[in-house]
């Protein structure tokens, strides 16, 4: 007994048939097939997320994106903050008495509120050249206390330490920080327990000025900028222990409206006024950015020329500095501007749309470019496979089974590394059916009987 194989050339032509038109023309009809294969291996390639859909797009087509979405963001808007500088040699330039005097000093105070500077930081030694009269007194007190000129002025104070404390002034105490909202090591704050004093000090009207701590002798924190170009003047004082908000916080909290009961300071952390909430190192100066200053002309001042334009982000706020002497440098009132320009920010609020991210997708690449060389490809291939593998020994068979499909996963893997896609799907769909139809285009053994002579 022989067996001879026979092909089942029918089943060969169908299978052929079948597998062809599955090929080259069911593309569009598998498009489950490839869509199910790569949104499975997607989430373990880093291609997308589990359970996010990946698209499959051909040349053409655009990149899809998810919608717009509308976010609220929030920075702080720093307002433009005057800067004037009193120096001796403006002074004489700007009046004509040969003797820099109380009088003065209010006339420019009065020049400073037409230009249009409602809230005003003074930082001054108030000592004048023999003294001041009664009369020079009064009027300064009373252009400083005109709300008709100023809605707020807050004059420096300038202290010192000794051995033999004194009381702290009673200008003071009604904005004394109290201790419980005050937190951390408190001795790196610039100190002092003496009053250095002026000639307002004998004025009957001078307790009724708002006062705060300004220059203090021997600490160089109040005196020059730090080397630290981005740290503001320093916002808190020890005075006597206790804590108080120096010239430009004091200023600062008039103009927010913000009593002392709404400042909560954490120091080498942050400093809250109100809703404001700003960085605060251990020496109690904040972080300056996006401040602005600029400078008014004394002269201008003076011939009334110099005005504020609000509509330019100018402010009414300024700063008035008059040096103790030449040895002060002019960077302190540049640093005590920008520190109230730091005050005195705004929250400002605004819903921006952000674009839509891109959506995972895949880009259409085919194994063979041009068509006429797919199609033959294909009829060619195809033809082997149903005729000649189904006719293996099983190892053979088995090898070139598994070999089809280890190709398409390789393949698969290279497009997606750069981003591309073909019709693995597809394929995989075509393997299986052939897996499943081998064993019927296998060709059947016929026994036959052979006769041997002796």
């Amino acid at each position: 007994m022989a067996a001879k194989s026979r092909v089942r050339w029918s089943r060969v032509i169908v299978g052929y048939a079948l597998f062809t038109a599955i090929l080259l023309a069911g593309a569009p009809f598998c498009k489950w097939a490839n869509h199910m294969f790569y949104n499975t291996v997607a989430p373990y390639v880093g291609l997308a997320e589990e359970n996010q859909p990946v698209y499959l797009l051909k040349q053409g087509e655009k990149q899809p994106y998810s919608p717009d979405v509308p976010v609220e963001t929030k920075h702080l808007e720093c307002p433009l903050i005057a800067k004037i500088d009193v120096r001796p040699e403006q002074v004489k330039e700007c009046f004509a008495s040969v003797e820099w005097s109380a009088q003065d000093f209010a006339a420019l105070l009065k020049k400073t509120s037409e230009c249009g500077i409602h809230n005003l930081a003074v930082s001054a030694p108030f000592i004048w050249e023999g003294g001041t009269q009664a009369a020079g007194q009064l009027l300064l007190c009373a252009t400083l206390q005109n709300k008709k000129l100023f809605d707020n002025v807050v004059l420096g104070m300038r202290g010192r330490s000794t051995a033999q404390a004194d009381l702290t002034p009673i200008q003071f105490r009604s904005y004394v920080i109290p201790t419980s909202q005050v937190k951390g090591d408190t001795t790196l704050l610039p100190a002092a327990n003496r009053q250095i004093e002026n000639d307002l000090d004998t004025s009957g009207g001078t307790t009724d000025l708002i006062w705060a701590p300004d220059w203090i002798e021997d600490e160089e924190l109040t005196q020059v900028p730090a080397g630290l170009q981005e740290r503001s003047f320093p916002l808190l004082v020890r005075w006597n222990g206790e804590i108080l908000p120096t010239l430009p916080l004091r200023l600062a909290l008039h103009v927010r409206e913000c009593p002392i009961e709404k400042v909560e300071v954490v120091l080498g952390k942050y400093i809250k006024l109100g809703a404001l909430r700003l960085p605060i190192d251990a020496h109690g100066r904040i972080t300056l950015k996006n401040v602005a200053t600029h400078s008014l002309s004394l002269t201008g001042i003076i011939d009334g020329t110099e005005k504020i334009d609000i509509t330019k982000n100018s402010s009414t706020v300024g700063v008035l500095m008059q040096p103790l002497n030449t040895k002060e440098p002019a960077s302190r009132l540049e640093l005590m501007a920008a520190t109230l320009s730091q005050l005195c920010a705004v929250e400002v609020r605004e819903t921006v749309i952000k674009p839509g991210d891109p959506l995972p997708a895949l880009w259409y690449s085919p194994i063979i470019s041009s068509y006429t060389w797919r199609v033959v490809t294909v009829l060619v291939l195809v033809f082997m496979l149903v005729r000649y593998v189904p006719a293996m020994p099983f190892f053979f068979r088995f090898l070139t089974v598994i070999g089809w499909l280890g190709w398409i996963a390789y393949t698969a893997w290279t497009h997606l590394q750069q981003g591309l896609w073909f019709h693995a799907g597809l394929q995989l769909l075509v393997w299986s059916l052939f897996v499943l139809l081998c064993p019927v285009l296998k060709p059947w053994r016929k026994r036959t009987l052979t006769l041997s002579r002796r």
